[in-house]
């Protein structure tokens, strides 16, 4: 608005009506505090509108902010518990199966006949090569050898279960808390150690129940002992760790 043109047009009529200076005066200054307080009125809510724009902005800003971080601590509570239980899972069955091979109990087959012996490996899954090689056998020979086809599956086996856990600590040990990465490691170490005396067993042919000298057992038996203490530490920390990170997961998630 050109406040000037309209007091001039407003002096204009007041002198064509006659009216007074000073009464001209006097509603020259009640129009100009009029219009002057619209002007600041106006200015004031211009203001104030900018004002709350630019809150609007910044609260929008950290919302997102803190809409980003926790989404981030979501994501890490998620990998970091998929982590450890897949990891505890395969870590537990390699164990197992590693340190079971201080046991053998072998089916006796050197008192079969020709007809039993095909139809028992036939059941177990012997290539027809294996079983011929076996029939050809008698007595002690042949259960020596029987004993070595069924140890080398189970080897196979924890050979198998080894290599998953070790894969699995190498592509999720990053998400895990400090502390268990060296333990896991630990354990597979072990486990590894053990399963390379269990192949050397079985390739010097020496079964177990035939052959008292325990020193072959030297890893399996660490692995028995000092992994078990091992093996229960890491439980209790997987435990304890996997429930805390349930339980704030949960209240992250009920966070408005």
């Amino acid at each position: 608005m050109d406040y000037n043109k309209l007091a001039t047009f407003v002096l204009q009529y007041i002198g064509l009506l006659g009216i007074s200076a000073a009464s001209v005066a006097a509603a020259a200054f009640g129009l100009f505090k009029w219009l002057g307080g619209k002007w600041l009125e106006g200015k004031f809510a211009e203001r104030l509108q900018n004002l709350k724009s630019e809150q609007d902005h910044a609260i929008r800003i950290v919302q997102s902010t803190i809409d980003r971080e926790i989404h981030r601590a979501k994501k890490l509570y998620d990998n970091e518990f998929t982590a450890l239980s897949e990891s505890w899972r395969l870590l537990r069955t390699a164990y197992d199966m590693s340190a079971g091979t201080m046991l053998s109990m072998t089916t006796n087959v050197a008192l079969m006949n020709a007809e039993e012996l095909e139809r028992y490996l036939s059941k177990r899954g012997m290539e027809e090569w294996q079983r011929k090689e076996l029939r050809a056998l008698n007595g002690e020979v042949r259960q020596d050898e029987y004993w070595k086809w069924p140890e080398w599956q189970r080897l196979i086996e924890c050979k198998k279960k080894w290599r998953e856990c070790q894969q699995q600590i190498d592509a999720t040990s990053i998400f895990f808390p400090v502390g268990f990465t060296e333990k896991f490691r630990t354990i597979s170490d072990m486990i590894c150690t053990s399963n390379v005396e269990y192949e050397e067993r079985i390739r010097q042919h020496k079964v177990p129940q035939y052959n008292a000298t325990y020193d072959r057992f030297k890893s399996t038996k660490k692995l028995l002992d000092e992994g078990k203490i091992l093996i229960n530490e890491l439980e209790g920390m997987v435990r304890d760790k996997l429930w805390s990170v349930a339980k704030e997961g949960s209240q992250v998630e009920q966070k408005p």
